[in-house]
């Protein structure tokens, strides 16, 4: 590519690096690998935590941050897809990279003249950013998988695995035991490994790496009002009671990083994850979530009430027909829609025949949400859900 050569302003950068998919045959891993040493390997200026995982990487991320943020340490997050503006996926202390900065960055690698995926060049561009802003501490969220996936191409000084689902089965395997050594990919031998959940697929996996498994931190209570650790009370700003799993897994990354803070409720409170069980209105509850897989469908049902009006599309990679009928259950009426991602979003009347349950079909995520909060009851609950491209679409209208 020779785009550097001209005059590029932001929008264009955006727009050069959001149109760039991977053709190649090698890994993403290897490709990262080859720019981060012409960039003069930034990642090493700072610890690198990488959380992989089926479901609750987001989060822990966050949470992480969160954490360490609190004891004063300068904190870069790396984390994916973005709902509402590319920059949200490379943050430091709490903030999105700005124009001018990505600008700059853009600029840096696309000199090079590689030929990186839109993920690959945003890995490349986290690594040197938090490099330049002299971070103490990069927390990178896992693309797919783990052992060939971008945010791999470094020696991670603390790997994390939440836990291991069902998803991106046709890259990752069939099979629970190859989808473990996918994620596991990114466990060093002799070092730690924190393993959010004690799945014997992932404890043999790591084993088969000589990693040094460790377990989340047990807490007691609930998430949605209060948790308790080594007999400290504390309350999380955000809904789930999923998050429980999550926040053990922080606190065990805490520990191994630096130290568990005393006030976690204080600790805490800037803890914000957008588009998880996020509530946005009530008389009906209306709540966005981006779980986009069977298990993660799975774990928002147990935390929701009965008579939803579900708004829901499914990304074209995912199993949408297992989610409808986990949704099912307490589901009373489907509103199919679509992301404004074309190649990511199944169609709303190919999700519509999956069920028997009554539906109608609205491709306007907005609209499908407007219809879903004027039919329910005063009392009912509005749920958007199935993927993160539709949450970030109807983010993207200030009205939703």
């Amino acid at each position: 590519m020779n785009s550097h050569k001209m005059k590029m302003n932001y929008r264009d950068a955006v727009e050069d690096v959001t149109s760039r998919h991977s053709n190649r045959k090698n890994p993403a891993k290897d490709s990262t690998r080859e720019t981060l040493d012409l960039l003069d390997k930034p990642e090493e200026d700072y610890k690198v935590v990488l959380v992989g995982g089926t479901n609750g990487k987001g989060s822990v991320v966050e949470m992480v941050s969160e954490l360490l943020r609190h004891q004063g340490k300068d904190v870069g997050i790396y984390n994916s897809p973005h709902l509402t503006t590319v920059r949200e996926r490379v943050r430091y202390n709490g903030e999105n990279i700005e124009k001018d900065e990505f600008l700059e960055l853009y600029n840096k690698i696309e000199a090079l003249e590689t030929d990186l995926s839109f993920f690959e060049f945003t890995t490349c561009m986290a690594y040197l950013y938090f490099s330049e802003k002299n971070a103490d501490y990069a927390i990178m969220e896992v693309g797919m998988g783990g052992k060939l996936d971008a945010t791999n191409a470094v020696k991670p000084d603390l790997p994390i695995v939440t836990n291991l689902g069902k998803d991106h089965s046709k890259y990752l395997g069939e099979t629970k035991k190859q989808r473990a050594k996918e994620l596991t990919g990114i466990a060093e031998a002799d070092k730690t490994l924190i393993l959010g959940e004690m799945d014997k697929a992932l404890i043999h996996a790591a084993e088969d790496r000589e990693a040094n498994i460790q377990g989340k931190k047990a807490l007691d209570g609930n998430a949605n009002t209060k948790l308790k650790y080594r007999g400290q009370k504390f309350q999380i700003p955000v809904r789930g009671s999923f998050q429980k799993e999550n926040c053990g897994t922080a606190l065990a990354a805490a520990e191994k990083l630096a130290e568990i803070p005393e006030n976690l409720t204080e600790a805490f409170q800037g803890l914000k994850c957008p588009g998880r069980m996020e509530v946005k209105g009530r008389k009906p509850l209306y709540i966005q979530d981006g779980a986009h897989n069977p298990s993660a469908i799975q774990k928002i049902i147990e935390d929701l009430p009965e008579d939803i009006s579900c708004v829901f599309n499914a990304s074209k990679n995912k199993d949408a027909e297992e989610m409808i009928s986990t949704l099912e259950q307490k589901t009373r009426k489907f509103y199919f829609t679509e992301s404004n991602v074309e190649w990511a979003t199944k169609k709303a009347e190919n999700l519509a025949e999956l069920t028997d349950t009554q539906s109608e079909v609205e491709k306007n995520p907005s609209e499908a949400v407007e219809k879903a909060r004027k039919e329910a009851s005063r009392d009912g609950c509005v749920l958007a859900t199935g993927s993160l491209y539709m949450i970030g679409a109807l983010k993207q209208d200030k009205k939703q």
